[in-house]
């Protein structure tokens, strides 16, 4: 297997931990839950993305890259961290979100702002008319004798998703540690490529695992085929001849709520409950859906009922301060109490 011979820049501060998290547990009627804390990463405030950027932006390094592209929605993780990786090799970023110009720059949107992003505002657009723009634009720049380089919405390329190979085969020693190698992984879904890269890495280093994503944005059959293709094209970067098992690989796309980037009450319940037992602070767009989801098919005995369950927590707190009007009336309440 060819995946330590893959370029890759050091972005991220790893391994992250995975850590016991008892009282949500009991509150919840759980034998065992985990959370594996990739919140923690380090890079502009931390996520999943940060592994993920570490090959592409390895890739962006090897060719002369003087500019990056990406796209993502108003309060994308991935753009906050695609602008602070390019900071830090030196580089431009210019970002085009799916979202009209807001009256404040809130969340994440502040963070690209702080760390000199160019942000294009195209509300309304598809991400494949998003795709076509970049295209354009990676055109005009090497028109002018500039370097682009360009990465898909999430990073969710097979390049990118060996950053979640890697994470695997971390995790899997600290699993094995814990007597935890069979856990059902439960993770936020959205462009599939950490999804990808946990299923092959689940296929290499920890076989008796189930990785199970919680769609934010996309149907389950369209998410799955995404991800099927993702880690098997990832699955030949690294060596492999034969395309992984993705049969263990559970979707669920019942609590992405009203539309991606939506608030579901759910997940807010999530949000505070986390916070409230562990400490924990997850986010409205992916996080907190992402746990509302767990919670719910432990409930219902889908999960969890004879296996221990690891959380994967993929960051994204700062986008939970572009929702202060979600939790307004609880932080009244609280204030009138005290």
């Amino acid at each position: 297997m060819r995946l330590d011979e893959i370029p890759r820049v050091h972005l991220a501060n790893l391994p992250t931990a995975v850590e016991e998290a008892p009282r949500l547990a009991a509150e919840l009627g759980w034998p065992r839950l985990l959370v594996k804390r990739d919140d923690n990463t380090g890079l502009a405030l931390g996520g999943n993305k940060a592994r993920k950027l570490e090959y592409l932006m390895a890739e962006a390094r090897d060719i002369g890259a003087q500019v990056v592209l990406t796209c993502g929605g108003a309060q994308s993780n991935h753009a906050r961290m695609t602008a602070a990786a390019a900071r830090k090799l030196g580089m431009e970023c210019i970002l085009f979100l799916t979202d009209p110009m807001p009256e404040r720059f809130e969340g994440n949107l502040l963070l690209d702002a702080v760390l000199g992003a160019e942000i294009r505002f195209l509300p309304g657009v598809t991400y494949e008319q998003l795709e076509r723009t970049m295209a354009s634009e990676e055109a005009r720049l090497i028109s002018h004798a500039r370097i682009p380089y360009v990465i898909p919405v999430g990073g969710s390329t097979p390049l990118g998703a060996l950053g979640y190979v890697n994470a695997v085969r971390e995790t899997a020693e600290q699993l094995k540690e814990l007597g935890a190698e069979n856990a059902d992984i439960v993770i936020a879904l959205g462009s599939g490529g950490t999804l990808a890269g946990l299923v092959l890495g689940c296929y290499l280093f920890l076989p008796e695992a189930r990785p199970i994503g919680i769609s934010v944005s996309r149907a389950a059959d369209q998410a799955r085929a995404r991800v099927v293709r993702i880690a098997n094209e990832a699955a030949k970067l690294v060596g492999i001849g034969h395309e992984p098992d993705v049969e263990r690989m559970a979707i669920y796309d019942r609590y992405i709520g009203e539309a991606y980037g939506i608030p579901t009450q759910e997940g807010k319940e999530a949000i505070l409950l986390a916070a409230r037992t562990e400490g924990l602070i997850l986010d409205p767009v992916y996080t907190g859906k992402a746990m509302a989801g767990l919670i719910d098919l432990v409930r219902k005995g889908e999960i969890g009922r004879e296996r221990p369950v690891l959380f994967w927590h993929t960051g994204g707190a700062p986008g939970l301060f572009a929702f202060e009007e979600l939790f307004h009336d609880e932080a009244v309440r609280l204030a009138s109490e005290s």
